[in-house]
């Protein structure tokens, strides 16, 4: 049935019913017991036949509650609540959400679906195993939820002779030939158009002058940096990349030996841009392989950023 559609519970035609969500509280906050109520109302001139609710908790891959509501006539209007929790684990921009189906026509389906979107802010609390967290800026906090992972960090740079980062790694993880990667979700905090965050590798992350070492991040404003070092002695001194940041993004490390190459999407990985690759002769074994974040202060003193990662894999090539 054409002409019948609702998004964020806004009618898009005088054809479509009103679908709408409320929550109370109206800004819940991580932990917090919630009841969500859905509003349907046909406002169709034939009536929607065989409807059924189905009722979304945040960050849900099914129902909470799927209510059959039967036939519903024009100007009908009916309320359903549900009771559940914001998830300890869940922060950042969530949702619940209401997904009607319907028959027209005893043939034809249609649907309409409305959320009450709202952010619950992050706060450190650390991160599980098997992760790690390493600093060279002693304001540097991390977390985890559910598959994301933040860092809030400082420091003043990120190449030449000053190296200020926080991270979370996994020891070992990176094979000879293996894949790294994660999504670059969002990095707020600071006006600084330098501030970055992204992926590093090296035979020991928490002393890159052990050799291996390599970044590549997403800068706030100056686009994707892909930075090696690549006489092992802990400083980055090679680098590529430039354009336009996207937040959100996808970085990609590949490693093969001693070679490095590095690439983005921004199109979420239905295709990959390759920036370039290098080689980096002190890389050796299994490395340390993790995200990584700095503000990049050194002209905006005392700014920290929060780096929002989702979706950090390491995997064999």
């Amino acid at each position: 049935m054409s002409g019948v559609g609702i998004s964020n519970g806004t009618r898009f035609d005088t054809l479509g019913p009103t679908l709408t969500v409320t929550t109370q509280p109206a800004e819940p906050a991580s932990g917090d017991a919630v009841t969500a109520t859905a509003v349907l109302t046909n406002d169709c001139s034939f009536p929607l036949l065989n409807a059924v609710l189905h009722l979304i908790n945040p960050r849900a891959t099914t129902a909470a509650k799927t209510i059959p509501l039967g036939d519903l006539r024009p100007g009908a209007k009916t309320t359903r609540s549900w009771q559940t929790a914001i998830p300890a684990d869940v922060a950042g921009d969530v949702s619940f959400t209401a997904h009607v189906v319907f028959d027209v026509d005893e043939r034809s389906s249609d649907c309409a679906r409305s959320s009450k979107t709202f952010t619950v802010p992050y706060e450190p609390n650390g991160v599980r195993d098997p992760y790690r967290t390493f600093a060279t800026t002693d304001d540097a906090k991390f977390g985890q939820y559910g598959s994301q992972l933040v860092i809030w960090a400082g420091g003043a740079d990120f190449s030449g002779g000053t190296d200020e980062k926080g991270g979370i790694l996994l020891p070992g993880a990176a094979a000879e030939s293996s894949v790294v990667q994660v999504e670059t979700v969002s990095l707020t905090g600071s006006d600084n158009p330098t501030a970055k965050y992204g992926i590093a590798v090296a035979n020991d992350l928490t002393a890159p002058e052990k050799g291996g070492y390599a970044v590549l991040t997403m800068s706030k404003s100056y686009g994707v940096e892909f930075m090696t070092d690549s006489d092992g002695n802990g400083h980055l001194d090679t680098w590529a990349g430039g354009g336009v940041s996207t937040h959100p993004a996808w970085l990609r490390l590949v490693r093969s030996g001693t070679t490095y190459t590095a690439y983005t999407s921004i199109n979420n990985r239905l295709s990959w841009n390759e920036i370039a690759s290098a080689t980096v002769p002190s890389a050796s074994g299994a490395l340390d392989a993790g995200v990584v974040a700095s503000a990049v202060n050194l002209n905006y003193p005392g700014t920290t950023v929060q780096a929002v990662f989702d979706h950090f894999t390491v995997e064999e090539a």
